[in-house]
């Protein structure tokens, strides 16, 4: 009895490969034998052609098999490796976001192809094959941002094989601390505003007392900016009895961390029946007005000042002129008795010269 090969190639996987005798010989031996039922030879032909040598061990491409966590603004990273080990360094490895054809990173014939790159992933992966001859690669992609949530892979392929696998990326950011603020009064209480920025995904808030209870919030919104990063804003009108500490926490689900602000409220703050809530509430109340009446005080004397300094102005002129009146007057008089004088004197001068000629004629 003589016996043939037949292979047996599964798509994308191992082939097997057995030893099936040949269909004259086993024909033959059909005719001569004792049984002439068909289903002895429908029976022993399926058994013939099922494979019994397993040719090559199987390859499996492994990657990630739980989802990848990442924060936003740092790295993520996409590891995957040939099982068993072997060298991947003539395959060409892809890693795509979903499907083959978004392209996040290529590498073929031993180099990087950027060009067919996705428009988001550029500038920001990094191929790292230092182990590559024993079928293990990694990618880096850096600036993790809210957009590159998402399903991944990677995909090896060479002449004789072709493998992938995949796994989920999960993006989260912590955002700010958050910032209590001090409204103002409202319905008989006083309304606090609590606002943080820069989470992902969508944030929860909650307000609670100082005994740890919870407080319904007032309002509550939830922006999302031009990066994908959510900014919350909630606010809560504190009644009596719920005073002291009072905290806004803000929790990233995904992270099972949060954020929290405590802000303590004097009583002196919250409306009541104490007297001296009343008289520090009636005090605010009256604050403005006594501002205005010493306002309106302050430019009542301002203006008095203003026309007395105008009125001495005036008297001051009024006396200047006076006074260089005066002043002329008593110039006009010194100016005539200077010449007055002047005139004497020139004739006391000419008479003493007459009285000296007539001495020097008597002699």
């Amino acid at each position: 009895m003589s016996f043939w090969n037949l292979c047996c190639y599964l798509p994308g996987g191992p082939h097997f490969c057995g030893k099936v005798m040949d269909f004259s010989v086993f024909l033959n031996s059909y005719q001569r034998g004792c049984l002439p039922s068909s289903l002895f030879f429908l029976t022993h032909l399926l058994l013939l052609l099922q494979p019994r040598v397993l040719c090559s061990e199987e390859i499996r491409v492994v990657g990630h098999e739980e989802p990848i966590l990442a924060h936003v603004g740092d790295e993520a990273e996409f590891s995957c490796h040939l099982s068993p080990y072997q060298d991947a360094e003539h395959m060409e490895i892809l890693w795509f976001r979903s499907q083959a054809s978004n392209v996040v990173h290529l590498y073929r014939e031993q180099q990087e192809f950027h060009g067919w790159q996705m428009k988001q992933f550029q500038n920001r992966t990094q191929l790292i094959t230092d182990d590559i001859a024993d079928g293990s690669v990694t990618l880096r992609l850096h600036r993790v941002v809210p957009a590159d949530q998402g399903l991944y892979g990677c995909r090896f392929l060479s002449r004789d094989f072709t493998g992938e696998a995949t796994w989920e990326l999960e993006v989260a950011g912590l955002g700010s601390d958050p910032h209590i603020s001090i409204e103002g009064f409202k319905e008989g209480g006083i309304q606090l505003r609590c606002h943080s920025s820069g989470w992902y995904p969508k944030p929860q808030a909650q307000w609670r007392d100082h005994h740890g209870r919870c407080l319904p919030p007032e309002t509550e919104n939830i922006t999302e900016d031009v990066q994908g990063l959510f900014s919350l804003e909630t606010s809560v009108v504190v009644q009596e009895g719920a005073h002291s500490n009072v905290s806004c926490s803000i929790q990233n689900h995904l992270l099972g961390q949060k954020k929290e602000f405590v802000i303590h409220i004097a009583d002196v703050f919250l409306p009541g029946t104490s007297p001296w809530k009343r008289a520090f509430l009636g005090t605010l109340v009256g604050l403005p007005l006594l501002l205005a009446l010493l306002m309106m005080l302050v430019l009542y004397f301002f203006r008095k000042q203003r026309k007395s300094q105008e009125k001495l102005k005036k008297q001051a002129e009024k006396d200047k002129g006076k006074l260089t009146a005066e002043l002329g007057k008593l110039q006009v008089e010194l100016d005539w008795r200077r010449a007055e004088g002047q005139a004497e004197w020139r004739a006391a001068q000419r008479h003493a010269a007459l009285q000296r000629s007539g001495n020097n004629d008597t002699s």
